[in-house]
């Protein structure tokens, strides 16, 4: 398993876990520029595994590696939006998904879907121009 340990590894319950407490990234591979290659799942912060071969992973400071480039992200994105719309997200990132034979025909759950959905619209309301420069001279 490639997931980091937590406080919670270290600390007891009752036990105070000090306020400058990090993860151990020392074992943690790093990209080209230093910063350590790790993805953010629900089993916590895990070491990111390319979800092939071919791609090349960039790490951000703050949030790491994004989901659909690493095997663990492709997994819960399958589980999460289904087949169709983790395809899609692969696409636009330009990474190929990997669908395991279970995983085959897999439809999402309809919660994440519903909050996908919801997010999607968000943006394509922000890219709206009524508020653009250009709009505003028409007035």
């Amino acid at each position: 398993m490639h997931v980091l340990p937590d406080s919670y590894n270290y600390y007891r319950v009752d036990e105070e876990i000090p306020g400058k407490w990090k993860y151990d990234m020392s074992r943690v591979p790093t990209d080209e520029s230093g910063l350590p290659l790790f993805v953010t799942t629900k089993r916590g912060m895990e070491r990111a595994i390319p979800a092939q071969s071919s791609v090349k992973m960039t790490s951000d400071v703050m949030f790491g590696v994004p989901r659909v480039m690493t095997y663990q992200g492709q997994r819960e994105l399958i589980y999460e939006l289904g087949v169709l719309i983790a395809r899609m997200e692969a696409f636009k990132a330009g990474v190929e998904l990997t669908v395991l034979p279970e995983e085959e025909g897999c439809l999402g759950d309809q919660a994440y879907i519903k909050e996908y959905n919801d997010r999607e619209e968000r943006k394509k309301q922000q890219d709206s121009p009524w508020l653009s420069a250009k709009s505003n001279a028409e007035w």
